[in-house]
């Protein structure tokens, strides 16, 4: 097997003409890899998120005694945001102006402590950008409350840091984090810096909902069938409030402030009936419905299927998508909803998330089957039909 020689992971601050605030300032995050990711793809997994994600300067190879030398490439994900590398999961002690040139003795194990087995890193550099605390109690599914305990990121920072999270849920990877203030403005000093970074590990289990994007209407009865192939129980949902007939339209005259003889009210008695008549009569075409799936645990999955506006980054702009999108969005819905936006949820929760997972990409397969189009999870990734 071909060695791979990185670069060592830069400390500080690498510069690229981000366009800075008065009250911002450049902060580098990193997802650390167990494996290696295609340049390609890595770029095709940010423009889900980011459209215009584009390779500035692509990673390059070359061969240098005996291995391969991969010189760090540069993905602009935006005017202030940037990915870079790949980098070995090391800190050069050296300015980042040096680090191309630093050498095996110059560096010594990244404060972000990456975790065993972490093969590369990319880093993501972006504008700091920090407001007010979490607020104790609340859920916290991606951990960012804790990581970020003293500020939680606003503005181009938050969605650079959820991007990050979710890339590093869909590759199985880690995401670390420079959420605390340096204990000292010279960052190549990292005696002090363990507490600088925080890491988070999201497990990719816990995106179960999936949506289908497709320019295929399927009627209710049909769209029933369809479900209840996979999971025989599956209704309709109850609708919000259920017809009880005309309503009296004399509860609308107010005879003590109105001249209406009997034949004028009669009239309007019967102008009503005609009309509650022809709505009865008139087959109004649903535009959207659900089907519903309860489980004795108290868990549910249900189906929402209806138009929308609102597309994943990556699907905006697509030929099929300009005549309509409709939406077939998949969701597994657990009893105990406080447990399920934990960070780490319950034992008993993840295991019977397993079966539920399984249930739910049934259901995906035979809705795209009959639909074709785009699946995608909630992160905004897409996923080939043929992996479910």
């Amino acid at each position: 097997m071909t060695e791979l020689r990185l670069t060592p992971a830069p400390l500080s601050t690498q510069m690229f003409g981000l366009e800075t605030t008065s009250s911002g300032r450049e902060v580098t995050h990193f997802l650390a890899l167990q494996e290696y990711v295609d340049p390609v793809d890595l770029e095709f997994l940010w423009q889900c998120r980011f459209p215009r994600a584009a390779w500035e300067v692509l990673p390059a190879e070359r061969q240098v005694d005996g291995a391969v030398e991969l010189t760090p490439g540069v993905l602009r994900v935006s005017a202030r945001s940037v990915v870079h590398g790949p980098y070995l999961p090391l800190a050069s002690l050296v300015d980042a102006a040096d680090t191309m040139s630093a050498s095996s003795q110059d560096t010594a194990p990244h404060p972000a402590r990456f975790a065993h087995g972490t093969s590369m890193v990319w880093a993501l550099t972006t504008i700091r950008e920090r407001g007010e605390a979490p607020v104790p109690g609340g859920g916290d599914r991606d951990g960012l409350a804790r990581i970020f305990a003293e500020g939680l990121p606003t503005r181009e920072e938050l969605r650079q840091v959820t991007a990050l999270v979710a890339l590093a849920r869909y590759l199985g990877a880690s995401a670390h984090f420079d959420a605390v203030e340096p204990p000292s403005t010279r960052m190549y000093r990292i005696e002090n810096d363990q507490e600088r970074y925080r890491s988070i590990t999201p497990d990719p289990a816990a995106n179960v909902d999936r949506i289908i994007y497709s320019d295929v209407w399927l009627d209710p009865a049909a769209a029933l069938r369809i479900a209840q192939i996979t999971l025989p129980s599956v209704q309709f949902m109850p609708t919000e409030v259920p017809w009880e007939g005309p309503e009296d339209p004399s509860r609308f005259l107010y005879r003590e402030h109105m001249d209406l003889t009997a034949e004028q009210i009669e009239s309007i008695h019967e102008a009503a009936d005609q009309h509650d008549r022809e709505a009865l009569e008139t087959a109004n075409p649903v535009s959207a419905f659900g089907l519903v799936f309860e489980a004795r645990d108290g868990d549910i999955i249900t189906v929402e299927i209806g138009g929308t506006d609102e597309l994943p980054p990556a699907l905006q702009g697509v030929d099929w998508a300009a005549a309509g999108v409709i939406e077939y969005r998949i969701s597994w819905v657990p009893q105990d909803l406080e447990d399920w936006h934990r960070e780490i949820p319950s034992f008993d929760l993840r295991k019977r998330r397993t079966r539920y997972i399984q249930m739910v990409r049934d259901l995906t397969k035979a809705f795209y089957s009959a639909t074709s189009g785009e699946i995608s999870d909630l992160d905004g990734f897409l996923h080939d039909p043929a992996q479910l």
